[in-house]
């Protein structure tokens, strides 16, 4: 409890006595303590201060009642008159206007110096503040072992719920799914306001990890321990980021011998033995699911796709490697892959609004696997969303062949053209792209191209000119082709959707 004018009274060492009906009041709570002989030492006092002085300079009765009532209005928490240096009472004048005012006057002896006074209270204070940080401190080491100790999200709402007493609490993600409460039958509302979590709460922070908000802690009903419900909200967020990067780091493993196995680094007996320490066996036939995000890769690695796996210390429920910007997960034998692939696309929709799912045909063996990640591969290139993938062509597997740069070769091929429609705003490029994709056909790619055939004519001699290619040979026209397909990073054939 905060030091009082009654605890002051109540001090038998102090000597103090209480002058007037306002010492005893409940409200009378002392922040700190000054002594002060100005003429006017209001300018120097904050509020709830302890007020000490001997009256040493000489005032007439207007002077002591003006002061009296200044002190009262500011308001300090009392005026101790310390007597038996310069009055031997305290002047009758100031009792009564400190009784008109309201003010709490105490008589101090001659023989209790100020300091002693000041020491008291300091002790209390300081002591009642010691006393409210280590009950902090244990509350927040009983929510850490709450956590740590088997206990997990559950416990720690359970020792949060009880601390508060602000109703029911709850984790809830972004998308309004309610990971935990406690108690665990609560029901919440959908929120209908702008501004906070999804669901209905009076009371809320964001859990973050790395900066961003992964989820809401929330309670019912308003809480004055705003500090345990910040420092819950902290734990659960390192919490969140300490078993992401576990899971990460199992990814990452994984992906590294998925690397191998698709660069065909390491026989086929080897990828088996070591994709089967992972928990694969390939013994029936696997889909793949390949995530694709923008932005920053590190996203994927730091952010946590969706809580609840990594609360629950469950990891992926699906075998999940990452590959640069690549999320790549495997589909046994009697998974939904389609579902699967949806799943995976909310998920990282939170990361990436625009993410590109792609969905193999299920296939057997090692040779199957790499097979289904280059298909998923070529599906994702179609667009947002999820995608299921047509036969793999060869000129898909070509454009995914992680050993080759296609592009910078596809780059290199036509950059004479690139120039040329650069410098001139030309279109020598889509003129040979419609000229390709219309077989050869001058009147199909005149009539795509708006475009006279003397015209059409005057753009392919310069396109051969420039590229040092010839049109009418098959092996120019087809190295062109991969250099636009290159160019544009896959395949025109686009995959389906589902």
């Amino acid at each position: 409890m905060p030091v009082s004018v009654a605890d002051l009274l109540a001090e038998p060492k102090l000597q103090l006595r209480a002058l007037t009906s306002h010492c005893h009041q409940p409200d009378r709570q002392i922040g700190w303590v000054a002594t002060t002989e100005l003429p006017d030492p209001l300018p120097f006092l904050r509020a709830g201060e302890l007020v000490m002085t001997t009256g040493m300079l000489a005032r007439d009765d207007a002077e002591w009642r003006r002061l009296v009532r200044r002190l009262a209005e500011l308001p300090v928490a009392g005026l101790c008159f310390g007597t038996g240096l310069v009055h031997q009472e305290v002047p009758p004048t100031v009792v009564q206007a400190a009784e008109q005012a309201g003010l709490a006057l105490l008589g101090s002896p001659v023989e209790v110096p100020f300091v002693q006074i000041s020491h008291w209270v300091a002790d209390q204070i300081f002591a009642e503040r010691y006393d409210t940080v280590r009950t902090v401190v244990a509350l927040q080491d009983q929510l850490v072992q709450e956590l740590l100790s088997g206990g997990g999200l559950p416990g720690l709402l359970r020792r949060v719920h009880r601390q508060l007493g602000a109703g029911a609490v709850a984790v809830v993600e972004p998308d309004g799914r309610v990971l935990a409460t406690h108690p665990a039958r609560t029901r919440w509302n959908r929120a209908d306001e702008g501004g906070r979590p999804p669901v209905a709460a009076a009371a809320y922070l964001p859990i973050a990890v790395d900066g961003v908000p992964v989820a809401w802690l929330c309670t019912q009903r308003a809480t004055p321990r705003q500090d345990v419900l910040s420092f819950a909200a902290n734990i659960l967020g390192l919490e969140v980021a300490r078993h992401q990067a576990v899971l990460t780091g199992r990814r990452e493993l994984l992906g590294q011998v998925l690397e191998d196995v698709l660069h065909r680094t390491i026989s086929e007996s080897d990828a088996r033995r070591r994709l089967a320490a992972h928990g694969l066996t390939l013994d029936g036939a696997c889909a793949v699911v390949v995530a694709r995000v923008g932005g920053d890769p590190d996203r994927l690695r730091k952010l946590p796709w969706t809580l609840g796996p990594l609360l629950e210390r469950t990891g992926d429920r699906l075998p999940t490697a990452l590959i640069d910007d690549t999320a790549m997960v495997v589909v046994p034998e009697g998974t939904d892959a389609m579902a699967g692939a949806r799943t995976v696309a909310a998920h990282l929709s939170a990361l990436d609004p625009q993410v590109r799912v792609g969905v193999s045909e299920a296939r057997r063996g090692v040779s199957g696997l790499r097979m289904g990640y280059f298909e998923a591969r070529q599906a994702a290139q179609a667009g947002p969303g999820v995608h299921r993938a047509v036969p793999l062509s060869i000129t898909g597997l070509l454009l995914g062949n992680l050993d080759l740069p296609l592009r910078e070769l596809g780059h290199t091929v036509l950059a004479p053209l690139l120039r040329h429609d650069e410098a001139h705003h030309a279109e020598l490029v889509a003129t040979l792209r419609s000229y390709l994709a219309h077989d050869c056909a001058p009147a199909a790619t005149a009539t795509d191209l708006v475009l006279h055939r003397n015209s059409l004519r005057y753009r392919l001699q310069l396109i051969e000119r420039l590229s040092g290619r010839d049109l009418d040979r098959l092996a120019d026209r087809t190295e062109l082709w991969l250099a636009l397909m290159a160019l544009d990073g896959g395949p025109t054939s686009a995959p389906r959707e589902d």
